[in-house]
């Protein structure tokens, strides 16, 4: 084997072990998500320039802006994660697969010559 052969092969396995891993790293906005269920409740006791949010608007209001807030960006940002991992397991697929259409060229080529 040449060292194309062996890097092409390297490449195909590190490629697949990718793949494998990806669709596991779907799972991982568990963190996202846990963090907007407390970030409401403790929240308004951040300290700010002017003392916290709570002590500023009351804590039950302070809850329901901070509730209304990761309402909006916890969907937003389990997407954008989503999406994320979509592209890197869509860019792993067609690099994998153009590898393998390379492979296959030079063991044609190989073989008319």
């Amino acid at each position: 084997m040449n060292e194309f052969d062996v890097n092409s092969d390297v490449e195909e396995r590190e490629l697949e072990k990718q793949l494998q891993k990806l669709p596991k790293e779907k799972w991982k906005i568990w963190r996202l998500i846990a963090v907007g269920i407390i970030m409401p409740f403790v929240g308004p006791y951040i300290p700010m320039r002017k003392g916290t949010l709570a002590e500023r608007m009351g804590y039950s209001d302070a809850v329901l802006l901070f509730g209304a807030i990761l309402v909006i960006v916890v969907p937003i940002g389990c997407y954008m994660h989503f999406q994320k991992i979509n592209n890197q397991i869509f860019e792993a697929e067609c690099d994998l697969e153009n590898l393998k259409r390379k492979n296959k060229q030079k063991i044609e080529s190989g073989i008319t010559e």
